[in-house]
């Protein structure tokens, strides 16, 4: 019995069916998403460094000049605030230094008790806004009414004239911004420390040292990496606030870079090229502490041969184990404790120097709070931007770390690269450089919460960059080459093995990336528009009013809202998925 051939055409048809499916398209996925990582980095760059070598003529004409250069160095009321801010910075970095790694070292090599209250508490003072903390502060040290001050009196019976302590001074500014940043020296000392075995420093005890020359001799050389790299970040993090030194420095008589571009930028007068050239040594100082920071990281000068996490026994503190405990706990009481106790308080009274009477409490300031049209249109916007940029970053960032571990494109390290290099490019020049971008044709989008959501989501990249990435490292290629061996694409290897087996780091980053995202100033204050506010920018036009209770009320709902998603991880990732990146 003979069959009959097929049509010449089903066979074609059959042909080109084969073909679709034998077609890798998810290349196109891969190539999509690194085009898209350079669209988020490098075009606010490329419009910040256009807008300060050009200048604009009639007919939207622009001609090569460094007049915005000339203007913004050579004129010397500017001068003062860059004196300023690296005067912070380097002052700050110093005093977290000291405290971070002091914290650390106590944590990490003695036997003081309650370690693990020490380590939970200074992480969860990244919950804190440093804006806030600075606020608080102002309750608490302020120069009249401050509750430490009015306390001192009390006890004293000194004159009313007269303050122990003043926020208001440069003094004040970096203590603020110390007690937000040691934080950092903390997190990457510790690690480090916890690296090393204790076997040297035992031998070290055995042949006669004490504790503190163990310390200074063994110790402090083997951390020396850890320790510069925390000076860094400590450095930079001071150098780009913006919250505090609006709060504190300004009506201390001072500026700094991150406030001065703030003037720039709402002047009546076109400044905009003034602020990108004013911006430019932020960035490249930025970029080149950033660059340091990898290096040291990356040095292998010391090195011991206990292998990763080897074992530590902890040196005797004997009678001074508790009040090393009460000296490592007490940043950490100025910290969270202090301002917390202080935001919740004045959020229940009518006015700051009232005192706790029966007299001076009212829910006033919620109803204030949920009864303004402002508040909360901001309060929505705060969420919807929050809940947009963790879900862009967290989705981004996965698939940005696949391609860089399992090397799908030409040029996959540089998909790594382009997903971390944000942290190198603070917030309010990174809002300076999308202003110039996304203000001129054909791409309009300043006004609307998009430009907001871009700002966020290329931020806070790199944070769900990394924690993606340390996820997905402990996934063993072989897993999905077996479902490949059974003909899925890559892109469905993706979907339906990667992501299960890594959903734990993919919930934690995008935990990471909503909660700084219900806080973020430093970008929000400079592409705000009435009907784009978010909580943080409401909190600076609500203190430029002195309206504090409504503020503290705010900072309370916040609060809640950043425990209930820290709560949420805990359950969903475990205890430790803070420390995922």
């Amino acid at each position: 019995m003979t069959r009959a051939a097929p049509p010449i055409e089903n066979v074609a048809g059959a042909s080109s069916v084969s073909w679709f499916r034998r077609l890798d398209y998810t290349a196109l996925v891969w190539v999509s998403v690194t085009v898209l990582l350079v669209f988020l980095v490098v075009l606010p760059v490329y419009f910040l460094l256009q807008e300060s070598f050009v200048k604009w003529g009639d007919n939207n004409s622009m001609a090569f000049s460094l007049e915005n250069y000339i203007e913004a160095f050579t004129d010397s009321i500017y001068y003062g605030p860059i004196l300023i801010t690296f005067l912070i910075a380097i002052a700050a970095g110093v005093f977290s230094l000291i405290i971070g790694a002091g914290m650390a070292w106590c944590v990490s090599r003695t036997d003081m008790p309650h370690t693990g209250v020490i380590r939970n508490t200074v992480l969860a003072a990244f919950v804190t806004p440093p804006f806030l903390g600075a606020i608080a502060w102002i309750f608490l040290a302020g120069p009249r009414a401050g509750w430490l001050n009015v306390l001192f009196r009390w006890i004293t019976g000194a004159s009313q004239e007269f303050s122990l302590f003043n926020i208001f001074t440069l003094p004040g500014v970096i203590f603020a911004i110390t007690l937000f940043t040691f934080p950092l020296v903390f997190i990457v000392v510790l690690a480090g420390l916890n690296n090393i075995s204790s076997d040297i420093e035992d031998a070290a005890n055995i042949a006669g040292g004490g504790t503190f020359s163990t310390m200074m001799n063994i110790t402090l050389p083997l951390v020396l990496p850890a320790l510069f790299a925390g000076l860094i970040l400590a450095s930079l993090e001071a150098m780009i606030l913006f919250g505090i030194p609006a709060i504190l420095a300004i009506p201390a008589g001072y500026h700094t870079m991150t406030t001065q571009l703030r003037q720039f930028m709402v002047s009546e007068d076109d400044m905009l090229g003034v602020a990108a050239a004013y911006a430019m040594p932020m960035l490249v100082a930025a970029v080149a502490l950033v660059w340091t920071r990898g290096k040291v990281l990356g040095r292998r000068g010391y090195a011991t041969l206990g292998g990763k996490g080897g074992q530590r026994r902890p040196q005797k503190l004997g009678p001074w184990r508790y009040p090393v405990f009460a000296l490592c706990f007490f940043p950490v009481i100025c910290t969270l404790f202090l301002p917390y106790v202080a935001l919740i308080f004045t959020s229940f009274t009518r006015t700051l120097g009232g005192g706790l009477t029966w007299e001076n409490l009212t829910f006033e300031n919620y109803v204030f709070v949920f009864n303004n049209d402002g508040v909360r249109v901001s309060i929505v916007n705060t969420i919807s931007l929050a809940l947009m940029a963790a879900t862009g970053a967290a989705t981004l960032a996965s698939i940005a770390s696949y391609i860089a571990q399992r090397k799908l494109v030409w040029g996959h390290s540089f998909v790594g690269f382009m997903s971390t290099a944000p942290i190198g490019i603070p917030g309010i020049v990174l809002a300076v450089g999308l202003f110039a971008a996304y203000t001129k044709q054909p791409f309009v989008l300043y006004g609307t919460l998009w430009i907001l959501f871009l700002a966020y989501l290329t931020k806070y990249l790199p944070l769900a960059y990394q924690t993606s990435n340390a996820a997905l490292a402990s996934i063993h290629p072989e897993l999905e080459e077996c479902s490949r061996i059974l003909g899925a694409n890559r892109l469905q290897v993706f979907r339906d093995v990667t992501i299960p087996l890594f959903k734990a780091g993919l919930i934690a980053s995008w935990i990471l990336v909503f909660m700084p995202s219900l806080r973020e100033l430093s970008a929000s204050i400079l592409l705000w528009t009435t009907d784009t506010k978010v909580i943080s920018v409401v909190i600076i036009d609500l203190y430029e009013e002195n309206l504090y209770g409504p503020i503290s009320a705010i900072a309370v709902i916040l609060l809640i809202i950043t425990l209930t998603a820290i709560a949420a991880g805990f359950r969903m990732v475990g205890r430790d998925f803070m420390k995922a990146g």
